[in-house]
């Protein structure tokens, strides 16, 4: 096979096309090199322009900065020393008094301006009265020339700047006079003081940063019809308050400036006559202006140098390109002869490279005798055969006799021209007898120097594939005979725990109901201590049937959710006061989250979200050994139809592998082996909890990290109960019964005088008695004077004076009382919290909220039997829940479980949170504006407690956020701040009728 040889160009016209090809892009680059040179010159000439208006500006603005500065902290001093509550306004006070005899007060206030001049630099002081009699003089301050200025200054009392002067002896002064007295109230009298400008003003102002031959800064002010130059010139030195120009002469920058002009001012000549650049800008507080001028030859010198290196660079490259083109020309016109030649020899070389090593098969057929031409070496390796034979064969006589009839019809539609080509599967046969698989594509291609174009063909062996398809169907045939079979065991299973769970279960509650019968019967130790055993392990056995009942019901399709309108609230409510009792029992603390604002009554199956709730709650405080439990919930949608909730219990527990996290909701699924062994358990709850929540229309799922913990959350939609539908009330937690603490005497340590009320009252519902300290100072002064006059210390940590850290701390080492138990009370209860109060010597740490029977049974466990004096009147507990205020903004529910249902106590923490915190915000932002942000977080972080005590929820969270943002310098502070005092507004007056 040949290719037909490239036609060569007509001498006259390659010649011509070879010269257009070089001459065009040298003319081109030519231009663009031009184009570039004269815009990098007007770049860079207008930069450096640039750069010398900022270099006059910043040097202008730096030196006008620097004199506010200087006069703004002149007059700080003249207030400092005149004004308000300083030492000379009251030895002022009293030598006018005194009616002006006393020369004692009058050396004393001598003295005390000799000390200040010293100090701050000044020339001079006068003092005169509000008569306008000048009292004394302290230093070079003659006030003589200035009588307008000081009744100014008595009439409207301000601190006024004298303008720069000369006085008698030619020498250029300027100073402030002050008012003395009260602010707000009439002078007593009018204060001067002076300094030397040549000592002070001068050089702020002559100094120059950078070398220059011409630059200079200078003051000047409008003086009349003209313009006066008040400060030194760097080429007339005597002009300074001499020297004045008319505001006429629009050329001098200084007259311009006077105008009203300011920034750049160019084009304009300098009191020399000289050209310069320039630029102005007013002193505030002053009538002065500074300007600062440059030479323009020296401001632009550096455009001129600029100047001839650009032309020099750019003849050079001119020149550079003009003579590697003609090279290139040159060198191209020689090889355009070499690869013509070459061209040709390597185009047949390629193709027959390709041919031969092609990864396919790859045959010619002769388009007229549907004949092989030519064929590489993978073509006969697929058909079993070597390339020399197939010469001159159809590729029918070792076509499969089945696929005959496709192949013949393709290739005459292929030869007629009816398509472009085709690709089929079909079956080639070896001489061995066996069959191989290939794909197929032909389509027509030309030969050079043939008439009639040829067929190509490419073939590809795919008999492995179609080996692995034939399995593959026999393979999924056969697992959806095992997936039918699997469907009907699992039905059948369910079918099966259904029933047998619910036959189990009914004789299970007659044992512990005849075990509950029994408890109550008069027994022997050994006798109750077995019936407690056989509740125990009957409770633990229909707890396991019940997962099983429940797994089976959803299994087997008889589990209904039945929505009816709940409180959600209420709900977390209960959950935080059922489950805190197993954290606490742990060292673990709950928090519970509810969302803001409260949404109110929902419609849902309720009771499904709270076994939903509890199971995830209680798994988390199983498999927690330190640290805490968090419920969150918050709304991820919300309109007027309903709400989509998301909530997410986290711990700090064990966490979860990550190869168990994809079937941990599967039945009977545990994190690990041992955990059944360790913590007990079926692990049936998680799954339950993933079919109640897909039930109820939800989704669940878990994010973990072994050793750190786990988030198990689920997404709710819940829609919003219609008017009329109240929620089911949920029950109150029942309070201990009989005082657990009958004689001791306990010393309590709060900065809140709430606080304390509340921890008295509850001590004496607890049949114990309390004395109260309101810092940590105060405790440590009680235990030095009545070292063994104290059952326990109950301690807050952050108070003023002494913080309980540091008294803990006092009363470990310097008291010695190692043997007292302290406990440390705080609204801080994370592990780094906690372990700091442990570490100063507390023995256990109660959290706030208080919750009374927690800290009645935390007092009990550290305080000793025999520890307690005697017996303490029990004071009576209110008036029970009747009549417990419901105020709009505190959890009425948890308020009166907290206390006990004593509405008395409730009625007096309100007031005493009302008048220890209404203005909290409003202090908050006060210590803000005033950079007292450590103030402003304990603020926040007495109020979160404060709010807790009361069960105002939403305030207590958003205080304790406040808290964290403040320590942490947030934005948007001062908003939340005052969104806080609304709410804390919005409580006093709903509280009022009940107070």
């Amino acid at each position: 096979m040949t290719i037909a040889p490239a036609s060569l160009p007509a001498a006259t016209g390659g010649t011509r096309r070879q010269w257009l090809r070089f001459v065009l892009p040298l003319l081109a680059l030519s231009v663009l090199i031009g184009v570039i040179g004269t815009v990098g010159y007007r770049y860079l000439g207008d930069e450096i322009r640039r750069e010398t208006h900022r270099t006059l500006a910043v040097i202008a603005e730096q030196k006008r900065q620097h004199i506010e500065d200087w006069l703004q902290k002149a007059r700080v001093d003249a207030e400092l020393y005149f004004s308000g509550h300083s030492q000379l306004e009251t030895l002022f006070g009293q030598w006018l008094e005194g009616g002006r005899r006393d020369a004692a007060v009058l050396g004393r206030m001598q003295g005390l301006m000799e000390e200040a001049i010293r100090a701050r630099g000044w020339e001079g002081v006068a003092v005169i009265d509000a008569d306008g009699e000048q009292a004394f003089v302290v230093g070079d301050a003659d006030s003589r020339a200035h009588g307008a200025h000081i009744r100014d200054v008595l009439r409207e009392p301000r601190v006024l700047l004298v303008d720069l002067y000369l006085n008698e002896r030619g020498e250029a002064r300027y100073g402030v006079l002050a008012p003395i007295g009260q602010p707000g109230a009439a002078p007593r009298g009018v204060a001067y003081l002076t300094w030397r400008a040549g000592e002070t003003l001068f050089p702020m102002v002559e100094a120059w940063p950078v070398p220059t031959r011409s630059a200079e800064t200078y003051l000047v002010r409008k003086d009349g019809a003209g313009v006066r130059f008040l400060t030194p010139l760097r080429h007339q030195k005597d002009a300074a308050l001499v020297l004045t120009l008319p505001l006429s002469d629009t050329g001098v920058p200084a007259a311009r400036a006077a105008r009203g002009e300011s920034g750049i001012l160019a084009g304009g000549r300098d009191y020399r006559g000289v050209p310069v650049l320039a630029y102005a800008a007013a002193v505030r507080g002053t009538p002065w202006l500074m300007l600062a001028e440059i030479d323009e030859r020296e401001a632009y010198a550096g455009i001129r140098t600029m100047t001839w290196a650009m032309a020099l660079v750019m003849g050079l490259g001119l020149l550079l390109v003009y003579s590697a083109g003609y090279l290139l020309w040159r060198r191209d016109l020689q090889r355009q002869e070499l690869l013509a030649l070459q061209a040709r020899q390597a185009a047949e070389a390629r193709f027959r490279v390709m041919f031969e090593q092609a990864p396919l098969g790859v045959v010619l057929l002769d388009s007229c005798s549907g004949r092989i031409t030519e064929v590489n070496q993978r073509f006969a390796d697929v058909v079993g055969r070597r390339p020399a034979e197939l010469v001159g064969l159809s590729p029918l006589s070792f076509t499969h006799p089945d696929d005959v009839d496709e192949t013949t019809g393709q290739l005459a539609r292929l030869s007629a021209g009816e398509i472009a080509g085709y690709r089929l599967n079909k079956r080639y046969l070896r001489p061995d007898g066996s069959v191989v698989w290939v794909s197929l594509s032909f389509a027509p291609v030309k030969v050079a120097n043939e008439q009639a174009p040829r067929h190509l063909g490419m073939v590809e062996d795919i008999t492995a594939r179609k080996e692995m398809e034939e399995k593959l169907r026999v393979s999924e045939a056969r697992h959806r005979q095992l997936a039918d079979e699997a469907a009907a065991a699992n039905a059948a299973k369910s079918e099966f725990l259904a029933h047998m769970s619910h036959e189990i279960r009914t004789p299970m509650n007659a044992v512990l109901g005849l075990a509950q019968v029994l408890a109550r019967e008069p027994l022997s130790g050994s006798q109750r201590d077995m019936v407690e055993r056989i509740r125990s392990a009957g409770q633990s056995l229909l707890a396991i049937l019940n997962d099983v009942l429940d797994l089976s019901k959803i299994e087997a399709g008889q589990l209904r959710i039945e929505p009816r309108a709940f409180d959600l609230a209420a709900l977390l409510a209960s959950l935080d006061s059922l489950m805190g009792q197993a954290a606490h029992s742990k060292g673990l603390v709950l928090r519970v989250q509810m969302p803001s604002p409260p949404l109110g009554p929902l419609l849902g199956d309720g009771l499904r979200l709270e076994q939903v709730l509890f199971n995830l709650v209680g798994n988390a405080i199983k498999f927690t050994e330190r640290g805490e439990v968090a419920l969150r919930v918050r709304v991820l949608e919300s309109d007027a139809e309903g709400v989509r909730l998301r909530f997410e219990v986290r711990d700090t527990g064990i966490g979860i592998a990550p190869e168990v996290l994809g079937h941990l909701f599967a039945p009977f699924i545990q994190a690990d082996a041992g955990i059944g062994r360790r913590f007990g358990g079926t692990g049936l709850g998680l799954s339950i909890c993933k079919r109640l929540v897909e039930l109820m229309g939800g989704t669940i799922g878990v994010d973990s990290q072994p050793g750190i913990g786990s988030t198990f959350w689920f997404e709710l939609p819940l829609q919003r109960a219609a008017e009329g539908e109240a929620p089911a009330a949920g029950g109150a937690r029942p309070a201990a019964p009989g005082p657990r603490l009958p004689g001791a005497h306990v010393l309590v340590v709060d900065d809140s005088a709430m606080n304390r009320d509340l921890v008295e009252r509850a001590l004496a519902l607890e049949g114990a008695t309390a004395t109260l300290a309101a810092d940590g100072q105060q405790a440590v002064q009680l235990l030095k004077t009545r070292p063994d006059g104290f059952d326990a210390v109950l301690m807050d940590v952050q108070m003023p004076v002494m913080d309980g850290l540091s008294a803990t701390r006092t009363i470990r080492g310097e008291l010695g009382l190692a043997g007292l138990p302290v406990i440390a009370f705080t609204a801080g209860v994370s592990d780094g919290q906690q372990a700091a109060a442990r570490d100063a010597g507390a023995n256990d740490v109660l959290p706030k909220p208080m919750d009374l029977d927690e800290m009645a049974v935390l007092l009990a466990r550290w305080i000793r039997p025999g520890a307690v004096r005697a017996p303490a009147a029990v004071t009576a507990g209110g008036d029970g829940g009747a009549g417990f205020p419901a105020i709009t903004g505190i959890d009425r529910e948890r308020a009166a479980q907290r206390v006990g249902q004593d509405r008395a106590m409730f009625i007096g923490l309100l007031e005493f949170f009302i008048e220890d915190n209404a203005g909290a915000a409003e202090q908050a932002c006060r210590e803000l504006a005033a950079g007292a942000r450590e103030a402003a977080a304990r603020r926040m972080h007495t109020l979160r407690s404060n709010a807790g005590f009361i069960c105002a929820m939403e305030i207590m969270d958003e205080a304790g956020a406040l808290e964290s943002a403040i320590a942490q310098g947030e934005p948007g502070v001062d908003a939340r701040l005052a969104a806080l005092g609304e709410r804390i507004a919005a409580l006093v007056e709903a509280s009022a009728p009940w107070r």
